[in-house]
């Protein structure tokens, strides 16, 4: 699609997708899209359940981007033949370059990815607990913060959830 998506409005109505040109306010209405991809290479991931929303959200925290359209059907793929989510996160994790980071910069990037914001004192300190005491492993604190309302509201025009859509 021509431009990027601040020169679009997109809103469910219903079981479509509506989906508005600023600039000349032409609509298209989907029903039962996988992604719009924009000439800018930004993307929207239309979501078909709350698994492949944190899947969509996951490609923000681990690789600050949109995924790609080839990376959103590899995904979906591996979902749907129910490949191990540990080799999910693997596979990110080796993506992502954040291996030598710090635990504090690692808790920071992925809030900073995810929430577009960094982590209070509070949610800092909290984290580097879990981490250190092993509570939790770097890409399962990654998945529980995509996984979140927050990650879910502040990503909202790069992924999209319609539960229903086949």
């Amino acid at each position: 699609m021509q431009g990027g998506r601040a020169d679009v409005h997109l809103e469910f109505s219903g079981d479509r997708l509506e989906l508005t040109q600023l600039s000349d306010g032409a609509m298209f209405s989907l029903k039962n899209a996988e992604m719009i991809a924009f000439d800018n290479h930004e993307t929207v991931v239309i979501a078909h359940n709350q698994t492949e929303g944190i899947l969509a959200r996951l490609v923000h925290s681990f690789l600050n981007r949109d995924a790609t359209v080839e990376e959103w059907q590899s995904g979906q793929k591996a979902l749907e033949d129910q490949i191990n989510h540990d080799s999910i996160l693997d596979w990110l994790q080796q993506h992502a370059g954040l291996q030598n980071l710090s635990d504090t910069d690692y808790v920071q990037t992925i809030y900073t990815r995810t929430l577009g914001r960094s982590a209070t004192g509070d949610e800092l300190n909290l984290q580097l607990s879990r981490l250190e005491s092993h509570q939790v492993d770097r890409s399962w604190l990654t998945v529980e913060i995509a996984q979140s309302g927050e990650a879910a509201t502040h990503l909202v025009g790069s992924v999209l959830l319609q539960d229903g859509w086949v």
